[in-house]
Formats: structure tokens, sequence, C-alpha cells
């Protein structure tokens, strides 16, 4: 009798250490209540906060790239221009010094009960939207999982594509100039380098998102030479010009949401403007 008491005891004993803890099985049941009941996941919301100038040369270095391309030589002797406007603003930087990047930040609020990953975001933007000199380009970035190492973010040929009428997808953006807008990918952690993998939106929370995007230096310096031609006379009396850029700002996220599949939220249409500052800024 007493070796039987010994031997379920220890049996017990073994069948305890290996079931799962008590927290666990809360915390199992808890997440099974919705499916029991039926529950319908729910759509995460998606909230714009701002675009942010990250990287832009400065104004010196626009006036040293644009005046000996703007401004007329005089008496027409070629190279005066050229060489008046070094000793205004120096040297003219290559078109690779010019980049003008940008930060876009969104909070994304997920009211289900596990997580969901970003799969694609489709961003467009508009430079000088109210002028005849428009110009539009548009990214479209398929984020990749963990174990694929390399991935660029390159879109496949049904990426950023949505049935909605009311949700912006890439063929509304035909027109856009090619490589006018890169993608350099999304991080959630100040600091953290931009990449390609997909995030996930933790379960009943929130995360702020930011993607960072480029402009290509032809299409936007072939607008930006427009500013400058409307300030030859500063530029020939070697006077630093206002560069500014107004922009528009509009596109979609898409997620995997559960049983929803996969679904897409829009965002924007934003307008602002940035103002190309005197010293460089330094890329975050």
């Amino acid at each position: 009798m007493v070796l039987r008491k010994i031997v379920q005891a220890l049996t017990l004993a073994a069948l305890l250490s290996v079931l799962p803890s008590c927290e666990f099985l809360t915390q199992l049941e808890k997440d099974a209540v919705p499916l029991a009941q039926g529950v319908k996941p729910l759509l995460p919301k998606v909230t714009y906060q701002d675009a942010t100038l990250v990287q832009a040369p400065s104004r010196q270095a626009l006036a040293a790239y644009f005046c000996p391309q703007v401004v007329p030589d005089p008496f027409g002797v070629p190279g005066v221009a050229a060489l008046a406007c070094r000793q205004a603003f120096g040297p003219p930087p290559s078109a690779q010094q010019m980049t003008v990047a940008f930060d876009l930040r969104f909070v994304v609020d997920n009211p289900n009960h596990f997580p969901i990953p970003v799969a694609e975001m489709l961003t467009a933007a508009t430079v000088f939207p109210a002028n005849t000199n428009t110009a539009l380009g548009a990214a479209c970035v398929t984020f990749c999982g963990a174990n694929q190492p390399g991935c660029t973010g390159h879109p496949g040929p049904n990426s950023c594509k949505a049935s909605s009428r009311d949700i912006h997808s890439l063929q509304d953006f035909q027109h856009a100039a090619v490589n006018f807008l890169i993608s350099s990918g999304i991080h959630a952690l100040a600091g953290q380098k931009p990449s390609f993998v997909m995030p996930q939106v933790v379960s009943d929370g929130h995360i702020q998102l930011t993607a960072r995007f480029a402009f290509g230096p032809d299409a936007l310096l072939t607008t930006l030479r427009e500013v400058a031609k409307q300030a030859i006379g500063e530029l020939k009396s070697g006077q630093q010009v206002q560069f500014d850029i107004p922009y528009r700002l509009q596109g979609t996220v898409w997620f995997d949401v559960g049983s929803l599949g996969r679904v897409s939220i829009g965002f924007g249409p934003a307008d602002g403007k940035w103002s190309i500052p005197v010293g460089a800024l330094v890329q975050q």
C-alpha cells in the first residue's frame, strides 16, 4: 500500500513537471474565447502623424549646383557665369550629394488579441502640387519575413493592389516618374536603421512606424531648377536662395489580419512644405 502511494505521488509530480504553467493555460483560455464565441478579427487603425525632412543639401550647396546652370554668361562669354558662381558659392556638388530624404511617421493600433504583420506599403509624393511643374513619384514596398536575408522589398506583379475603389493602389499612379521616389525601408524604434523586414503590430496595442523615402536626384533637381530660375537676380549677386518644397503625400498600408486576410487602409492626402535649411541636415 505504501509503495503504491509513493508511485502515485511520483507519477503526479512527473505529470505536473511537463504540463504548462497555470499562467500559460490562463492565457490560452483567454485567447481562445473570441474564437469560441465566433468573434471576428477587427481592422487595425492607421493614424498618419507627419513627414519630417531628414536629409537635404544646404541652401549654399543648392545655389552652387544651380547657379552655373541658370545664370547666363555676361556678354555671351562662355564660362564667366560659372566662374562667378564658384567664387560666390564654391564648387558645385555632385547630383549624388543633392539627396533629399524624409521620414513618414504613423501610429498603428491593433485591437485584436493576436499580432498582425505589416505586409506592404504604397506611398505617393507630389512636389509643387499647385504649380504647372508638378512632379509625382510613387513607391511600392513589400516587406519580408525575418528568415529572408537580403530582402530588398522589391514588389511583385500583384503587390500594392486594392479591390476597393476608396483605397489607392499602384495603378492609380501610373503616370508617376520612374525612380522619383525610392524607399529605404521601415523601422519601429528611434535610431534604428530602416529595413524591409516585416514589422509586427503587437496584440491589443499600438506601435509607431517610421518609413523612410528619398527622392531620386534627377526628377527633383529638374523641379528645383525652376525655383533657381526665379531667383537669378539673387544668384547673380551671390545671395542665398530660399528653397521650399511644397508636397502632398498619400498612400495605403496593407496588413495580414487573421481570417480577414489581406486588408488595406489608406492615409492622406496630407499637404505640407519642407524648407531647406542653411546647414545640411544630418541623416538620422
